[in-house]
C-alpha cells in the first residue's frame, strides 16, 4: 500500500520514514515535494545532509532554497545522544503550530557492530521521544554505500519508507521497546587484561575518582573541555551505581586507537525502566537525570543491566 510522503500540515504527532534511495534522481523524488509542501504552510524545514545531496536540494529549488535551514550532517549526527537531544529542542522551539520538517543523513550510515547498534538504537528512539511532535522527519540512506545491515535496521527503526517517490509503511517496524530490549541484548566486549581497575563504594570518594579521571584523560590526549564533561558523566554514572547498585561497584578504565573507555559496573538488581537514561528528561523534573546527561558528555554511552547487576560504559574520542 503506497501512502505520500507527508505533505501535511499540523496533526500534533510525528511522521518519521526512511528514504532509501541510489541515486540523485531518488533522492529529490523523495525530498522535493516534501520540502515544496513545506514552504506552501510556512513550515520550518532544516535539510542536514552531506554537502553533496545539500547542492543538488539548493538546484531543485532554485531561490526557494533560502528560505531552508542547511547543516551540516558530519556535526549533527557526531554523536547519537546528542543528536536526539538537539532534535527534541528543535521540535520545541517550533513556535505558532508550525510542523518542524527535516530531512537528516545519519552520518554512521556505513558503520555496523556494536557502535552502529547504538546509532541504530537512536533511530528507534525517536519514535517514542517524540511521539506527539507536531514535527515530520525524512532520514536519507544511500542504498549504493551503506551496509545491507544497515538498510535493514532503517526498515525496522521507520514506521514508513519512501522507495521510487512514494511512501508505504514498513512491513519490518519494530517497537521501540522490542528494538531497545533486542539491542540490550548483545554483549559488550570484555575489557582489556590491562585496563586500571578501581572499587569504589560510598559518595565520599567520588572526588578522588574524579581527580585521577581527570589526570588520566588529560595524560591520554583529551582536550580540556571534553575532559570536564567526561568527568562530570563519570560522576553521575557512579553516583547512579552507589544510589541505586548493590554489591561491589567497580570503574575500569583503558584506552583504544583515538578513543578512551570509562566502565562502571555494580552488581545490584539491575534498573527497573529499559528506556532510563536514553529518552530526554520531562520538563519540570527534578532529578534522576543521570544517564541522559552522561549521554550528553560524552561521545558513546553502552548500557547493559539484568539481575546479576549493570554495566555502563562511556566512551571519549581522542584529537
Amino acid at each position: 500500500m503506497l501512502i505520500s510522503i507527508d505533505t501535511s500540515h499540523g496533526g500534533e504527532s510525528l511522521t518519521h520514514q526512511g528514504l532509501l534511495y541510489r541515486s540523485q534522481e531518488e533522492f529529490l523524488a523523495g525530498t522535493v515535494p516534501f520540502v515544496r509542501a513545506g514552504l506552501e504552510y510556512g513550515d520550518p524545514i532544516w535539510v542536514v545532509t552531506t554537502v553533496r545531496n545539500a547542492g543538488w536540494l539548493r538546484v531543485a529549488l532554485g531561490g526557494d532554497a533560502r528560505r531552508v535551514v542547511f547543516g551540516d550532517c558530519s556535526q549533527w549526527y557526531q554523536h547519537p545522544g546528542r543528536a536526539l537531544a538537539a532534535l527534541y529542542r528543535a521540535v520545541s522551539v517550533a513556535a505558532d503550530g508550525k510542523r518542524l520538517r527535516m530531512i537528516g543523513e545519519p552520518l554512521w550510515t556505513a558503520r555496523i557492530g556494536q557502535e552502529g547498534s547504538e546509532r541504530a538504537r537512536y533511530e528507534s528512539l525517536v519514535n517514542v521521544a517524540l511521539a506527539s511532535a507536531n514535527a515530520a522527519c525524512v532520514c536519507a540512506y544511500d542504498t549504493r554505500v551503506v551496509d545491507p545491515k544497515v538498510v535493514a535496521q532503517v526498515a525496522r527503526t521507520h514506521p514508513e519508507l519512501v522507495v521510487d517517490g512514494g511512501a508505504r509503511p514498513s512491513p519490518s517496524y519494530t517497537d521501540p521497546a522490542v528494538f531497545n530490549a533486542e539491542c540490550d541484548k548483545s554483549p559488550l566486549p570484555e575489557p582489556p587484561p590491562t585496563a586500571l581497575r578501581l572499587p569504589f563504594d560510598r559518595l565520599g570518594q567520588l572526588a578522588s575518582l574524579r581527580a585521577f579521571m581527570t589526570s588520566y584523560a588529560t595524560w591520554a590526549g583529551a582536550v580540556p573541555h571534553s575532559v570536564r564533561r567526561f568527568v562530570q558523566a563519570l560522576d553521575e554514572v557512579a553516583t547512579n551505581a552507589i544510589e541505586h547498585g548493590d554489591g561491589s561497584r567497580v570503574v575500569r578504565i583503558w584506552t583504544r586507537p583515538r578513543s578512551m573507555v570509562c566502565e562502571v559496573s555494580d552488581t545490584g538488581a539491575g534498573r527497573c525502566d529499559p528506556m532510563a537514561g536514553h529518552l530526554p528528561p520531562r520538563p519540570g523534573r527534578a532529578g534522576g537525570c543521570g544517564l541522559w546527561l552522561a549521554r550528553q558528555f560524552c561521545d558513546l554511552v553502552e548500557m547493559r543491566s539484568d539481575a546479576t547487576g549493570t554495566v555502563v560504559r562511556l566512551h571519549l574520542y581522542l584529537p
